[in-house]
Parts: structure tokens; C-alpha cells; sequence
């Protein structure tokens, strides 16, 4: 395949233009300023007028179109990836909730199934949210499914999978048994700070066992405090722990982004989405872990004035991050190599570099999405009258 005329952002997210691009066998072969040639049936693009970006990853996914990550089938799932494709996301975590064990081994097994087969955004890992989360801080969660962190459910749940199935595990640290489960487990997997009550100390002290990465900051977590910093200040300060942000507006006010872009920098934000099954969907009513959510102009409900999950995407966020004055290479980052960097595939993926999967996204003049390829294949392409 061979993309012609490209302004493209580069290996440091600097803009190069009226570049040519080829792509072999899902990956990035060659990018030069001469048209390079390529074989007379290969695929050729002409990107005049459009930015080439790398794919958005979603590292924190439940569900959209209907469809949840719970339901255990391949069907959900390809729902999702394709919604996702079509937001310019080529990778993402599809995330469970508190749920029974069976349920989650049906997750697992339809992952597994679908992993061989996809078409659109392509699943790099299960992501477990529940069970080892604080009742206090479960939100809308199903606190009958909490328990303390063990490394015998987790291989039990994976009886006959690969480990790398599971890409990260959310984890309250304060729980018992939450610090010899990170000094055991840290090495297979990324373990991130969730739905915790913990105190800043506790924290400190789970990041210095091994804790690195931070779920939805700022969400289902103490706030943070003058006297008692709590979790988001522990996560904030330690410059190796990265941290996620929905970047809707609503889950996090403007002001607190700008003020959490600011400390974490260029390379510690992560953008997630933590939509659900009514992303893409009317205002309704949808089930959420087997309990009812209103949504009401796009805003989760449930029922008291909680938020429970989003509805929004990644390329959303993102342009919400340019709204509200991030810069475009810190927005960009935080989407693509960042998340990345938190699974470690930045060496496959996250940057458009001869070398790495041709898994991309081309913006218009509007930063509209208009194609998108993942690992070199067409899986989205905008028709005029049809969004």
C-alpha cells in the first residue's frame, strides 16, 4: 500500500508534509519525500488535505452500540471494535466489571476468539475492573463480587488461556493482600490504582511496591486534599506512574484537566474513555452490570446524580483537550504513544515509525476522522451522508 501527498506527524509528534508512505504486511515499510514505488496492485491513497496521525488506544472500554464487554460474546465485542474504528481507535482494552467469575472466564474465552478474527480496532488485552475494588468506592459496581486481591482467582479465571489475555488489572490498595499481590504480580502485568479509599501514605507505599499506573484519576477515589492528599496526590507526585483522564468535561472539570495536563506533562497523561454500552446510542436507559443508567443528553445516570461510566470516544476527548487549550502534541500523546507505553507495545504501535503496525488515522482540515487502517487495513472510511 502506498499513501501519497501526506502530512504526517512524525516519530516526535513534529508535523512533516507532502510526504509518501508504504506499508508491508501490516507494517510501515518506508516514509520519504520521493513517490516510492510499489507494486501494481497494491492499494494507493491520495491524503491531500489531511493529517496522518497514529490510531487512538483505549485502554479503559466497557462498551458501545449496545453492546457491552460483559456479555461474554465475540458479537459485543466486534460491535465495539467497529464503533471504535470508525472514532479513529485501532487498539483497545475491552473492560470487565464486577461481575461473577463465570462471567469473566466468558469474557475471556470470547476475547480469545476474537483476537483470531477482528476487523476493526483490534483487542491488545482483557482488562479487569472488579473484583479487587474498595465497596466504599464501587460507584454503581456490584459490591456482592468484591474481594480481596488473590492470585489464585486470577489463574483460576485464566485455566486454559494465556497469561497475556489479561493486560491490566485494577486494583484498591488499601485492600488486604494488595501489597504481596503487586510484589507478585507487577512483573506480568500492568496493575493500576482503582475505586480506592486508600490514603495518601497507603498509596506512596503501593507505588513504591510497584503499583504504576492510576485508573480513571480523580474518579471513585478520595479528593484531593490541602492536609490529606489521598490517592490522586500520591499518583500525581510519583514521576513514574501514569494516569488515565476522562476528558469529557463532565467526569473532571476543565480546570482540574488543565491543572493535571500541567503536572503530568507530555508523557504521563493517558486519555480513556470508560464508555459504556450506550456510546453511540440515543438517551435511554442501559444496563450496567445489571443495574439500570439513564442517559440524558450524552450524560450517564444513575439515578442520584452519579456518573457511571461515559458515552463519550477518544477522538471526542481529544478534541475537547484542544478546546480547552492542551497543546496538540501533549493532546496527542496522551492518546497514542502514552497508552502505549503503559502496555508496552510502544514498539509496535503508538507512533508512525518505519517498523511499527500501520495503525493510523487521517484527520481533515476539522481534525474529522476520515480513514482509518489498522496494522495496514482499511477498517473506516467516511461517506459523505452517512454519519
Amino acid at each position: 500500500m502506498r499513501l501519497n501527498h501526506v502530512d504526517l506527524v512524525d516519530a516526535d509528534f513534529s508535523l512533516q508534509k507532502d510526504m509518501t508512505m508504504t506499508v508491508d504486511n501490516g507494517r510501515i515499510s518506508a516514509i520519504a519525500k520521493e513517490i516510492l514505488s510499489v507494486p501494481a496492485d497494491e492499494d494507493e491513497y491520495d491524503l491531500s488535505g489531511m493529517i496522518l496521525i497514529p490510531g487512538f488506544i483505549d485502554l479503559h472500554i466497557h462498551g458501545a452500540m449496545g453492546a457491552d464487554t460483559s456479555d461474554g460474546t465475540v458479537e459485543s465485542l466486534s460491535k465495539i471494535s467497529s464503533y471504535l474504528a470508525s472514532k479513529g481507535v485501532t487498539s483497545f482494552c475491552p473492560t470487565t466489571m464486577m461481575i461473577p467469575k463465570e462471567d469473566v472466564q466468558r469474557v475471556l474465552l470470547s476475547a480469545d476468539h476474537f483476537k483470531r478474527e477482528e476487523s476493526g480496532a483490534r483487542v491488545l488485552g482483557v482488562r479487569l475492573e472488579g473484583p479487587f475494588l474498595s465497596k466504599e468506592k464501587c460507584g454503581v459496581q456490584n459490591t456482592d463480587y468484591a474481594i480481596d486481591p488473590s492470585m489464585e482467582y486470577v489463574q483460576e479465571i485464566l485455566s486454559g488461556f494465556s497469561e497475556d489475555l489479561i493486560s491490566i488489572i485494577d486494583i484498591a490498595p488499601e485492600l488486604p493482600g494488595s501489597f504481596d499481590f503487586i510484589t507478585k504480580m507487577k512483573e506480568k502485568y500492568v496493575l493500576s490504582c482503582a475505586h480506592t479509599a486508600a490514603p495518601y501514605q497507603t498509596c506512596r507505599d503501593a507505588i513504591k511496591t510497584g503499583l504504576r499506573h492510576a485508573t480513571h484519576l480523580f474518579n471513585a477515589m478520595n479528593p484531593l486534599g490541602h492536609h490529606e492528599p489521598g490517592a490522586p496526590g500520591a499518583l500525581l507526585e510519583v514521576p513514574e506512574v501514569t494516569c488515565e483522564l476522562i476528558c469529557d468535561g463532565m467526569h473532571v472539570h476543565p480546570a482540574l484537566l488543565k491543572i493535571a495536563f500541567t503536572v503530568l506533562g507530555e508523557d504521563r497523561a493517558v486519555v480513556v474513555s470508560d464508555a459504556m454500552r450506550a456510546a453511540g446510542m440515543p438517551d435511554g436507559q442501559y444496563d450496567l452490570g445489571g443495574k439500570v443508567v439513564n442517559v440524558i443528553s450524552g450524560r450517564t445516570d444513575f439515578g442520584d446524580g452519579r456518573l457511571a461510566g461515559s458515552t463519550t470516544d477518544i477522538h471526542a476527548e481529544f478534541l475537547n483537550l484542544l478546546k480547552i487549550g492542551i497543546p496538540m502534541r501533549t493532546a496527542l500523546k496522551a492518546c497514542t504513544l502514552n497508552p502505549a507505553r503503559v502496555l508496552n507495545i510502544d514498539g509496535d504501535t503508538g507512533t508512525l515509525e518505519i517498523g511499527k503496525f500501520a495503525d493510523m488515522v487521517a484527520l481533515d482540515k476539522n481534525n474529522s476522522v476520515r480513514k482509518v487502517w489498522v496494522k495496514g487495513k482499511l477498517v473506516y472510511s467516511f461517506e459523505e451522508g452517512k454519519e
